[in-house]
């Protein structure tokens, strides 16, 4: 199983689960010392855009600016079957991670094209009383957007 989240809420030293970064600095701006995906981080040539706009112009406009650039800068160039049993494991799940603790995030978009590609769902976690893993919402339209974007 294959779950996205977010760095503050994982614990490294936990060894139920594969963590693993995919964000382009690694996750080193929080000491994130586990495993790395270069596959799906971010490239600065449409990072910078992106972050540079936020509050320039909308913030749907902005992301789907982000959601295209992330599909053909990275995703189109990327198998999701090879990406999927990357980090498959029966034993031990991965979790993707990356900065954002909510809202946008190109995590989101990586799982939406995980599940378009492989009709695998990829949910976004959190974790509840005990540690227990429970689902948590991702923006819906993110999916929808990049599905429209794949098909051109």
């Amino acid at each position: 199983m294959i779950y996205t989240s977010y760095y503050d809420i994982c614990d490294p030293r936990d060894t139920r689960y594969n963590l693993c970064s995919i964000s382009g600095d690694r996750g080193k701006r929080v000491g994130f010392t586990g495993g790395y995906c270069r596959e799906l981080a971010p490239r600065m040539s449409f990072w910078e855009p992106w972050h540079n706009n936020i509050g320039q112009i909308s913030d749907r406009a902005n992301n789907e600016f982000y959601i295209e650039q992330y599909w053909e800068e990275v995703l189109s160039h990327l198998n999701a079957n090879t990406i999927y049993e990357k980090f498959d494991n029966p034993y031990i799940p991965t979790i993707l991670l990356c900065y954002e603790s909510h809202g946008f995030c190109h995590r989101h978009i990586a799982s939406a094209w995980l599940e378009l590609e492989t009709g695998i769902k990829v949910p976004e976690i959190k974790f509840g009383k005990n540690g227990r893993i429970e689902i948590a919402d991702r923006p819906w339209w993110i999916k929808e957007y990049l599905q429209h974007i794949m098909a051109l």
